[in-house]
Formats: structure tokens, C-alpha cells, sequence
């Protein structure tokens, strides 16, 4: 059975926050786009494949008929229920109007698109191989294959979040990871190695957004990264 989850009321008013930053249009509706940058600014450390999964699971078809969604503008205002009690629309941050994701936002969604690299990797590899082909995987998912979806507002994503969500990778987790590339156990990564894996993941990942992650971790000597004062820093920018 399912455990049941319940978030305060402060933390229900910061995902509302950021779902009105990341509403580009200001509909106070979000994208499957959208939705997937969202899912992963809070910590959810989930693949391509599961967010498409979770996605084609619960957003309606854009051809359905739309169904009658007065009952979310009630008089009433609530939204989701919190420790027990409702939260209503009007105690709730407003809008701060579309925005891009700041950097630190965007440095949290490859954090946790670096933290599915693990297991694959270990299937895939035995130490650090270069110039690998064919690393299409279940994992990435054409365009073609999915069927246009409806925007969901807040709180569809609400009940989403709350059905589909998972702890955080913890930090004992990130350190493990980190310890797969290192056979000598020294304690140590290079800057070549953490690209390789962004390189090597199933999630795609660009030049421009290896660059920016590279960039955050600010380290003065890229050739030996201590991973476990990493792995810290990682966990502090997704906490």
C-alpha cells in the first residue's frame, strides 16, 4: 500500500511558486515540458523514460473531450490537502510572472539527470570507455512516439507529484556513484570523467549545459575532484 504524503503548507506555497515561474505563458497551466523540468527542480532524480511514463499515465489526451473543470475554481479555493488540513489559493505565493529557470534551477535538473547514470553504467562499462556508439536507449524517447497532451494546472500537478513522488538521492547514494569510477579508491574524479558520464548518460545532455555544470562546481584543480566534498555540494543545490 501506498504511504500517504503529506506536505506542509510553506512547502505547497514554494511548488506553487516555482509552477507560476515555470508557466511561460502565464495560463496558470503547465506543459509536458514544462512538467519535466518541474518534476526534476524538486529533487526527483527520474529518467526520461519514467517522466514519459508518468506523463502519458496521468495527462488527458489533447484530442479527448475536455471535461468540466469548474470544480477546481470552486468557492471554496482548495487545493491539495496538507498535514490534515487544506490550503487555499488566496495563502498561496502569486505569480511572479513567465520566466526562464535561472541557472541555479537549471544546474539541479543536470544534477539529477547525472544521477541515472549509475546503474547503466555499470552495465555498460568496465572503466571509462571513449568514442561509444548507439547509446540510444528505453530511456530516450522519440518525439513521434508521444501523443499531444493537455496542460495541467496546479493542481493536477499537485496530485501527480504527490502519487509519483520519491525521496531525494540521499548523500551516502551520490558518494556510491562516484565510487564506481574510482577502482583505486583514491577519493578522487577529474573534470574528463564527469563529462564522460554526462556524455555517456541515457539523459542527452548539450555542450552549453555540460559547460554550465562544469562551471558551478568551481573547483580550482579540475584534474583531481574530490568526490566526496562534490557529492556535498550536489546534495546542498538539490535539497
Amino acid at each position: 500500500m501506498k504511504t500517504q504524503i503529506n506536505f506542509p503548507i510553506d512547502k505547497i506555497k514554494l511548488i506553487e511558486k516555482n509552477f507560476n515561474l515555470i508557466d511561460g505563458n502565464g495560463d496558470k497551466k503547465i506543459n509536458t515540458e514544462e512538467f519535466k523540468i518541474l518534476i526534476r527542480l524538486f529533487g526527483q532524480t527520474k529518467t526520461d523514460k519514467e517522466i514519459y511514463d508518468i506523463i502519458n499515465h496521468h495527462f488527458e489526451d489533447e484530442a479527448e473531450k475536455a471535461e468540466d473543470n469548474k470544480h477546481i475554481e470552486n468557492n471554496s479555493g482548495k487545493i491539495v490537502k496538507a498535514n490534515g488540513g487544506e490550503t487555499s489559493k488566496n495563502n498561496i505565493v502569486k505569480k511572479n510572472g513567465g520566466k526562464t529557470p535561472p541557472n541555479h534551477d537549471r544546474i539541479k535538473n543536470l544534477i539529477n539527470k547525472l544521477n541515472n547514470f549509475n546503474d547503466d553504467y555499470n552495465i555498460r562499462n568496465n572503466g571509462i570507455k571513449t568514442n561509444e556508439k548507439n547509446l540510444k536507449t528505453a530511456n530516450v524517447i522519440e518525439k513521434g512516439e508521444t501523443k499531444p497532451k493537455k496542460d495541467i494546472n496546479f493542481e493536477t500537478f499537485m496530485k501527480i507529484f504527490i502519487n509519483t513522488y520519491t525521496e531525494p538521492i540521499s548523500l551516502s547514494e551520490l558518494i556510491k556513484s562516484f565510487e564506481t569510477l574510482d577502482s583505486k579508491k583514491t577519493g578522487y574524479v577529474d573534470e574528463s570523467t564527469l563529462k564522460h558520464i554526462m556524455i555517456s548518460s541515457d539523459e542527452q545532455i548539450n555542450n552549453d549545459d555540460i559547460n554550465l555544470f562544469m562551471n558551478s562546481l568551481n573547483f580550482k584543480d579540475t584534474k583531481k575532484i574530490d568526490y566526496i566534498l562534490l557529492s556535498k555540494k550536489l546534495k546542498n543545490i538539490i535539497s
